[in-house]
């Protein structure tokens, strides 16, 4: 549809003298998509101002959860979903059969991994229950972010690295965690513990105790390691438990 029209270029002989309806076009109309997007910014914004002016024990676990969710560099699913357009792309579901004859060519350069990253000291001892990477369970596929450690309870959680703690507390998600910055945008989380033993702030060594599992016959410890809020496969940088 034409935005502006002329009459005299559409009028033709059969009307005779008849001027037509005129040259005014109708008013232009507010867009009514800009009013609605307006509208629903500016009560999303009075709803988020008005919950995190709230102090009642009853909304603080939704405020810990966005939180988490909006500033958390762990909430950031780049990857996954990366790693789910690239799957998609491929079409890994089916068997890529044109590169099983592929061989590199002459100029092929082999590429071997550095260790870029400092060796860790074992957090804890005991059985890795639920590894790193992409997971299925209840027919839905995700992303392990770290690695599950079964122990006794009451087991003894240590330091990987020496740093400095930035958390220390509850997790919408890891329930009891501690976090600790070993500098150079590398990080660790130890989550689902039983007791937490160092403060936020607090500077702790290499194989230093941080935390303790719940209590009961078994128990297990959720570690991840991040490099610059990305996470790291942790079986890769740790050490055998008698190094630690």
């Amino acid at each position: 549809m034409r935005d502006s029209w002329d009459w005299e270029e559409i009028k033709g002989a059969p009307l005779g003298s008849w001027p037509g309806p005129g040259r005014a076009l109708p008013p232009p109309r507010f867009p009514r998509r800009w009013l609605r997007q307006g509208i629903f910014a500016g009560l999303l914004w009075l709803a988020l101002t008005i919950l995190f002016r709230l102090d009642s024990p009853v909304v603080q676990p939704l405020q810990l959860g966005l939180r988490h969710y909006l500033a958390d560099p762990a909430a950031d699913y780049t990857q996954a979903v990366a790693q789910l357009v690239r799957s998609g792309m491929w079409l890994d579901a089916y068997d890529r059969w044109v590169f099983h004859s592929f061989t590199p060519g002459a100029g092929a350069v082999p590429v071997t991994a550095s260790p870029a990253l400092p060796a860790m000291a074992v957090p804890l001892s005991g059985n890795i229950s639920r590894p790193y990477g992409w997971m299925v369970a209840a027919g839905q596929q995700y992303f392990h972010n770290g690695i599950d450690i079964q122990a006794p309870g009451g087991s003894t959680v240590r330091a990987a690295l020496a740093g400095k703690v930035i958390r220390a507390g509850e997790d919408p998600a890891l329930g009891l965690v501690v976090e600790i910055d070993h500098g150079r945008g590398l990080v660790t989380v130890y989550g689902t513990l039983g007791q937490v033993k160092v403060s936020q702030g607090q500077a702790v060594e290499k194989g230093s105790v941080i935390a303790t599992l719940a209590q009961g016959p078994v128990a297990q410890l959720h570690f991840e390691v991040r490099q610059d809020g990305r996470p790291v496969d942790p079986t890769t940088l740790l050490t055998a438990p008698g190094k630690m």
